[in-house]
């Protein structure tokens, strides 16, 4: 169901924000919003990923920003009653009708497990849910991670799991901060649910993209194209295409489906992954392969190092799950909304273009 309520998206200048801004624009997988669009950012964003993305999608280097329904408006989205007034003053005087719609895909995404405790995914969460109040929308759209989810088996054994796996009450001990802010996040959609408010929630596996060098999200093409990764375990995530997250994002936020959707195309090992990855950027540098056994043995045999400045973070429980963990994770629920794409031709799409922007 499309509609032609002012649509409110958050994150657009961010790398699955601009392709969720391609999707409502009709140039991936469905069909235009009809509506107008209002795109969050701060006036020091850098305008980088969405050239980029355009780029990629073999756009004009304009057209995002020529579109007649789409508007930029600085935002500072850590208060939502500010925002509400930058919107209504803003929709005012462009005779439009205020958002009764919230995409929300901003977030912090720093995984490493010594991110700092007051990463602000939650407080942005917070805030935005409290502008869909103020505004009275009719839905809102989150953009949570398969970061909340966990599974029952042991470190190291397979396990699949799927929408149902949500463990808010999991110790602080195993879980990286970025965890716990996407936890707490989605814990407070799920209150506003409760309270009445019509939401969709997202979880994607690892994305796949393009952007910037400098930027969070291309950290690991960064890494291989540079040589800055010498090692990679046989430990395994799931992975997906950043359009086909889009896609399947704005799928949902249209048929209101409550979800969580996972978005998860392929379940792969961190070393197959990054070898792949390497070869389709262009690095010749060979990775050395750490196998469970016996690393994770003697990294809980070191943990009492986990303490130590600057080396105590590769012995903590939280380094040993995201190094060696072997949960997968059921991407159905995203299929049942978008047919995903085969991760070698992505990676392939990927890593040539970055190959030769980067340069």
């Amino acid at each position: 169901m499309d509609s032609k309520d002012t649509l409110f998206i958050t994150g657009s200048t961010g790398q699955l924000g601009s392709f969720i801004l391609a999707e409502l624009l009709g140039f991936l997988a469905g069909e235009a919003h009809s509506g107008h669009i209002l795109c969050a950012k701060r006036t020091s964003s850098s305008m980088g990923q969405m050239e980029m993305t355009q780029d990629f999608l073999n756009l004009d280097s304009e057209q995002f920003s020529s579109m007649p329904n789409i508007h930029w408006i600085d935002c500072d989205l850590g208060d939502g009653h500010f925002c509400f007034e930058a919107i209504i003053d803003y929709c005012a005087v462009h005779d439009i009708a205020p958002p009764k719609e919230i995409i929300h895909a901003a977030a912090a995404i720093n995984i490493s497990p010594s991110t700092s405790a007051n990463t602000s995914n939650e407080q942005l969460t917070d805030q935005m849910l409290l502008l869909g109040e103020l505004l009275k929308i009719k839905h809102f759209t989150h953009i949570s991670s398969i970061a909340v989810m966990g599974g029952t088996a042991p470190l190291g054994e397979v396990e699949m799991i799927g929408p149902a796996n949500f463990h808010p009450n999991r110790s602080d001990a195993f879980l990286s901060n970025y965890a716990l802010g996407k936890i707490a996040s989605e814990l407070r959609v799920w209150k506003a649910q409760a309270e009445g408010m019509s939401i969709s929630i997202i979880r994607p596996g690892v994305i796949l993209g393009i952007g910037p060098k400098e930027k969070a999200p291309q950290e690991l093409w960064a890494r291989l194209q540079d040589g800055r990764l010498p090692i990679a375990t046989d430990g395994s995530t799931g992975i997906v295409d950043v359009r086909d997250v889009a896609s399947i994002a704005v799928a949902a936020h249209r048929k209101r489906v409550v979800g969580p959707v996972i978005t998860v195309a392929e379940n792969a090992s961190f070393y197959d992954l990054l070898d792949k990855l390497g070869k389709a950027i262009g690095s010749t540098k060979k990775l050395k392969r750490i196998n469970a056994e016996p690393w994770l043995d003697r990294m809980r045999d070191f943990a009492f190092l986990s303490r130590v400045p600057f080396i105590g973070k590769f012995f903590t429980p939280q380094m040993r799950i995201m190094l060696f963990s072997k949960t997968q994770y059921d991407g159905s629920s995203g299929a049942e909304l978008h047919q995903y794409r085969a991760m070698d031709d992505t990676i392939s799409q990927f890593g040539y273009y970055l190959s030769k922007v980067w340069r």
